[in-house]
C-alpha cells in the first residue's frame, strides 16, 4: 500500500484522538468556569485572564477537527479526511497570518488595543453594560481606570480593589488609597508586549505540526483513492 497507508492511518488516529481529549478537556474548563464551580475557579484565579467562551469554541473547534481526522482515517473514508486536511490548512494560513501580523505590526496592534481600551472606559459612563464588562477586566486585570484610580475621582469602583484597607472597610467604599494603581490601557498594553512574540512564535510551532498532520492525511487520502480504483478494476 502507498506511503505506508496502515502506519499513517494509525498515526492520523492516535494523533487526532489526543486532540480530541484535550479540546473536551478545553471544553470542561470553559464550562466550569462559565458555572463558576468554586473549586476549579479557585485554581485558575489570577491565571484565567479570558472569558469562558474563548475555551468553550476553541475546544469545539478542536474537537470537530479532531473527530473528522479520526473517523477519517479509522474509516478510511477519504471525504472525511480531505475534509480535515482542508480544515488544517485553513487554520495553518489563519495562524502564519496572525503571527506575520503580530511580528510586522506589532505596536500598531499595542496602540489600537490601549485605544480600545480607552473608548470601552469612556463608553461605561452611558451604558451599563460596558460598565460591567469594565469591571471585569478591572477585576482580572488588578487595574483600575484608564490610566489608574485618580479616572473615577475619589470613588473608584470595589473592581479596582481587591483588598480594602480599614477605611475602605468600615465605610464599606473603595479608596484610591486601597485601590489598583495601575491604569488598565497600560496594563493591556505591557500583558500585548509581554506575549505578542511568545504567541505568535508558539503559533508557527504549532502551525508545522499541523502541517505534518496536513501532508499524513493528503498522503492517506491518495492512498484511499489508489485502492478505491483498484478495486473497481
Amino acid at each position: 500500500m502507498g506511503c505506508g497507508t496502515s502506519f499513517v492511518k494509525y498515526v492520523l488516529f492516535f494523533f487526532n484522538l489526543v486532540v480530541a481529549l484535550f479540546g473536551l478537556a478545553v471544553i470542561g474548563v470553559g464550562v466550569a468556569v462559565l458555572l463558576k464551580w468554586s473549586v476549579l475557579t479557585d485554581i485558575l484565579r489570577g491565571h484565567l485572564t479570558v472569558a469562558p467562551w474563548v475555551f468553550i469554541v476553541i475546544g469545539a473547534i478542536m474537537f470537530v477537527i479532531a473527530f473528522f481526522g479520526c473517523c477519517g482515517a479509522i474509516r478510511e473514508s477519504h471525504c472525511m479526511v480531505v475534509t480535515y486536511a482542508i480544515f488544517l490548512l485553513v487554520i495553518i494560513i489563519a495562524q502564519v497570518v496572525l503571527a506575520v501580523l503580530m511580528f510586522t505590526y506589532g505596536e500598531s496592534i499595542k496602540n489600537s488595543l490601549v485605544q480600545s481600551v480607552n473608548a470601552l472606559f469612556d463608553k461605561r459612563a452611558t451604558d451599563p453594560s460596558v460598565n460591567v464588562v469594565f469591571n471585569n477586566i478591572e477585576e482580572q486585570l488588578n487595574c483600575c481606570g484608564k490610566n489608574g484610580p485618580f479616572d473615577y475621582g475619589v470613588a473608584p469602583p470595589k473592581s479596582c480593589c481587591p483588598h480594602m484597607g480599614v477605611v475602605g472597610s468600615t465605610i464599606n467604599q473603595c479608596t484610591v488609597i486601597d485601590a489598583n494603581k495601575n491604569g488598565c490601557a497600560p496594563v493591556v498594553g505591557e500583558l500585548y508586549e509581554t506575549w505578542n512574540k511568545p504567541i505568535a512564535g508558539i503559533a508557527i510551532g504549532v502551525a508545522c505540526v499541523e502541517i505534518v498532520g496536513a501532508l499524513f492525511a493528503l498522503c492517506l487520502a491518495n492512498s484511499i483513492r489508489n485502492m478505491d480504483r483498484r478495486s473497481r478494476y
